[in-house]
């Protein structure tokens, strides 16, 4: 089997030569280890490097761009993936910074409405602060139904105007899809969801379900619109997803998910079943108390980041819900503060559980995080090596 042939048997549920592998997300830090140079791959750190190629220009923007295809290419040639993941946390090119105040600080906009960032690269980590006033800033204790409204009315001038809701050009997919045949590429289309991160949201969510939900299926409406043209263009798969668990359960209770999101989610996955698409959610912590809605009620095909140390079992997924593949589930906690036993303990169980029941894509579920060695990384690709 090709990677490709290998990735889509086990989305299938059909048995593979060997177990699929994909870790999730690397930081600079660690795969600059993994490779022994530099490499343009991860969260903040990409972010970063991306926001100072904008300020040195075009040409030096069109660069970083090349070469952070190439090192997403080299990594996940080095660790072996059979899933291929082209684009990581990139910053967007139309957010080009107006002033460089220091060697580790930018600021966007003008100094009555617009941010800092602050990068802290010994944690890869980029602060955020908004130069707007507090009083200024949105009040999830102040909205009204009117911040609900306004955004359904920008969602449906969206959908009556035909935007795609793609989150990179279509003929970047396609041109994709192109140079890698043997492979099933890890892209897709935005999602649904309530922001855990944004008060405003939960506090509407909560408040105005009905009206919430509205708009997700605006957004939902907007989205299929976008997939007989990735089906067309060769994707076997979509993939996309956001965090909406915390490490002990839902951001928001299963019934508001039932009530808001579950609608508009299942109009996403219908479609991309309706033409030949495996549709595969992605999204951290403890999705439990979710499951059911999701693999069976929504009809998700795959979820990645299966997170361990959120309790998410991936022996007891398999049984509860064999009809479905997991993708990931070494906990990168284990792989920065544990010890090399412990990491092929946890490699192990995770190959184990792929081979006796299979739907598993083996792989670290999160970030391996700046700072962790580079013995528990070479410990794990070389138990995956060995034992897949």
């Amino acid at each position: 089997m090709n990677h490709r042939q290998r990735i889509l048997a086990a989305l299938n549920g059909e048995a593979t030569d060997r177990i699929p592998v994909h870790h999730i997300q690397f930081s600079g830090d660690a795969a600059a280890k993994i490779l022994g140079r530099e490499a343009l791959v991860g969260g903040a750190f990409l972010q970063w490097k991306q926001i100072n190629a904008l300020w040195n220009g075009p040409d030096a923007h069109t660069e970083f761009l090349e070469q952070r295809r190439a090192d997403a290419i080299a990594i996940a040639e080095n660790c072996e993936h059979d899933l291929l993941r082209l684009h990581y946390w990139g910053w967007p090119a139309d957010e080009v910074p107006t002033r460089r105040i220091d060697g580790e600080t930018f600021a966007f906009g003008d100094e009555q409405t617009g941010y800092t960032l602050q990068y802290r690269e010994d944690l890869e980590l980029i602060v955020r602060t908004d130069l707007r006033p507090i009083e200024a800033l949105p009040d999830p204790m102040s909205i009204t139904e009117d911040w609900i409204t306004e955004k359904i009315d920008a969602e449906q001038r969206g959908l009556d105007a035909g935007d795609s809701k793609l989150p990179i050009p279509l003929e970047v997919y396609r041109q994709c899809a192109a140079d890698h045949p043997d492979y099933v590429l890890k892209m897709g289309t935005e999602t649904v969801f309530v922001d855990m991160q944004d008060a405003c949201e939960l506090t509407a969510a909560a408040l105005w379900p009905d009206r919430f939900a509205e708009l997700l299926m605006i957004r939902a409406t907007r989205i299929v619109g976008d997939i007989p043209a990735l089906a067309a263009a060769g994707f076997p798969a979509n993939f996309a997803g956001m965090d909406v668990c915390t490490q002990t359960g839902p951001s928001i209770s299963p019934d508001t998910f039932r009530q808001v999101v579950l609608p508009a989610l299942t109009l996403i996955a219908d479609t991309c079943h309706d033409h030949g698409m495996k549709y595969v959610f992605g999204g951290d912590g403890n999705f439990w108390a979710l499951a059911d809605m999701m693999f069976h009620d929504i009809g998700v095909d795959a979820f990645f980041e299966v997170d361990r140390r959120a309790g998410m079992d991936l022996r007891e997924l398999r049984r509860r819900h064999p009809h479905v593949t997991f993708i990931g589930n070494i906990a990168a906690q284990t792989l920065h503060t544990g010890t090399i036993d412990q990491v092929i303990t946890e490699t192990m169980d995770c190959l184990d559980v792929a081979h006796e029941l299979g739907g598993v894509i083996v792989g670290c579920s999160n970030m391996i995080m700046p700072g962790t060695p580079i013995e528990n990384i070479h410990a794990m690709l070389d138990c995956i090596r060995e034992n897949r």
